[in-house]
């Protein structure tokens, strides 16, 4: 094909990666609303006589994997799991344990022009420059047999997930690939929002684990990579829209209506 790496390569770097100075800005917010929910929890703790506590913190999803691009909007999704130890919830259930969440930043986050909001998978909190950071919500026991950390997501029930396994599965992947399936991730993720009108496209873990599935390494230029790649995964929607997790037992990624509109348009 016509060679448009050297377009390709200053797309890339001028319009594409995110600035150092902007993804400090990501971590600051982050640090900034962690340390929020340690101090709304005090207070909830206080008015309540519970002892609930933030045990540990992990930062997910594509802030994690280094794939964030460029946003005009300025809407960045930093994803961050907090969790509690199961044996100080109790038998919190996972609604009620989100919502506890959401009390808590409530309290610290009063300046904010909405409240955090109460979503199935997270407790999401936005600023008005159009940030916004979802809180994962976990609990974890210790598997004395195993020897490890049993981690349980609070979606819509407690479900066991890997906290850290999407990230390290990401690094392997993108080390294997030479730095070359980020490159990809980071187009893609460009391609999709860049129209204006293309308001259901696929969440950016979507578009990840399918480059990471079609990922043409062979070649070397960045328009090569880019464009055989996205013609492997156009193939491979035609006749199979569904995708499932590389960690979490395989678990469904495209379970909902709403899911394979977005394959669909991709």
């Amino acid at each position: 094909m016509y060679d448009l790496s050297s377009k390709f390569n200053t797309f890339y770097t001028t319009h594409v990666v995110l600035s150092q100075s902007e993804q400090t800005k990501l971590h600051n917010k982050k640090d900034l609303n962690i340390q929020r929910l340690k101090d709304g929890l005090k207070e909830y703790n206080e008015e309540n006589g519970t002892s609930y506590s933030v045990v540990e913190t992990c930062v997910q999803g594509s802030v994690a994997m280094s794939t964030v691009v460029q946003n005009e909007d300025h809407d960045y999704d930093i994803d961050v799991a907090v969790v509690f130890d199961k044996s100080t919830l109790g038998d919190k259930g996972a609604q009620a344990t989100r919502n506890m969440v959401a009390n808590a930043l409530r309290r610290k986050t009063k300046q904010f022009n909405a409240e955090p909001e109460v979503k199935t998978s997270c407790v999401r909190v936005k600023y008005a420059d159009g940030y916004h950071i979802d809180f994962a919500v976990y609990r974890r026991y210790y598997d004395y047999w195993n020897a490890c950390w049993v981690y349980e997501h609070a979606g819509s029930d407690w479900t066991q997930r890997e906290l850290k396994g999407l990230s390290e599965w990401f690094k392997t992947q993108n080390d294997a690939s030479d730095g070359k399936l980020r490159k990809v991730v980071r187009l893609s993720k460009m391609f999709c929002k860049s129209r204006v009108s293309w308001k259901k496209m696929p969440s950016g873990l979507l578009q990840t684990v399918l480059c990471d599935e079609k990922l043409q390494d062979s070649y070397d230029r960045i328009d090569e990579l880019f464009y055989y790649t996205m013609k492997e995964i156009v193939n491979r929607l035609e006749t199979d829209i569904t995708v499932t997790a590389p960690v979490d037992d395989g678990r469904d990624l495209t379970p909902r209506k709403s899911d394979t509109k977005k394959m669909t348009n991709w």
